[in-house]
């Protein structure tokens, strides 16, 4: 890897990490594309940037996230609503996203993206409430309960940050309290993938790589607070309608790939 594409990388996870597409996926194909690498290694740089936009996230929602480990380690058995949902949405996608990585190939290729495909169509049906704004009064992230964690956490192991957004939104919960969860949600996750590409794969070992990651963080949390300023202005429905399309689409692909 060169410094060009370290930037042109880290970029590319700082954007998409929070759209409704695979950034993993995406950085992979990219990488093979441009620098001809094959495809262990250019999964080991991809997970290995989402620590950059962990750190994004951290940096963003860094009062969130001190308060959450305090009631973590002050009160773990009487947790908060939001603290609940970020502990089971995470006990959800982590073994999801470990068997993935472990190398479940053929089985988790076509099981993950048969279930994709269902979630998109889904997806579909609440973006139209969604846009018609017929949907009952949006909830706050305190009333986020285990079904809304539950299937969060399905699709953040399985897919991406963006999609987890799209599924919380189809929720019904309220629009800056569905990105606060899903940026939240992202944190463990991104930081497991990225240490076990640090610790299995060569990754981390040049400067260049680090340079991706840097470059991860600056452009992802920017694209953070660009999309919390878009919350109160943007008709989400088209937001849900676009994830489900591209959902159907990359898992009809996955699975018959």
């Amino acid at each position: 890897m060169n410094y060009t594409e370290a930037v042109l990388l880290g970029a590319l996870q700082g954007v998409a990490e929070w759209l409704p597409v695979s950034s993993e996926g995406l950085v992979t194909a990219t990488y093979s594309l441009i620098a001809g690498r094959s495809l262990s290694e250019s999964v080991g740089i991809s997970l290995w940037l989402h620590i950059g936009t962990a750190f994004a996230a951290l940096a963003a929602f860094r009062a969130e996230v001190r308060r959450l480990v305090g009631a973590l380690f002050s009160s773990p058995l009487s947790l908060d609503p939001v603290s609940k949902f970020v502990v089971m949405a995470t006990l959800v996608s982590a073994p999801i996203g470990m068997a993935l990585l472990l190398g479940l190939e053929e089985f988790s290729q076509v099981a993950s993206g048969l279930a994709m495909a269902a979630v998109g169509l889904l997806m579909m049906v609440t973006a139209g409430v969604l846009y018609r704004g017929q949907q009952r009064e949006a909830r706050e992230r305190e009333e986020a309960g285990w079904l809304d964690a539950v299937l969060a956490g399905f699709v953040q192991g399985l897919a991406a940050s963006g999609l987890t957004l799209a599924v919380l939104l189809g929720r019904g919960i309220d629009r800056r309290d569905a990105i606060t969860l899903s940026f939240l949600m992202s944190i463990p996750v991104s930081v497991g993938a990225g240490l076990y590409a640090g610790i299995r794969t060569s990754a981390h070992s040049s400067p260049e790589s680090v340079v991706a990651l840097v470059v991860a963080a600056l452009v992802g949390f920017v694209s953070i607070r660009t999309l919390i300023a878009l919350a109160g202005r943007v008709n989400f429905g088209w937001f849900v309608a676009i994830a489900g399309v591209v959902i159907i689409a990359g898992g009809f692909w996955q699975a018959l790939g």
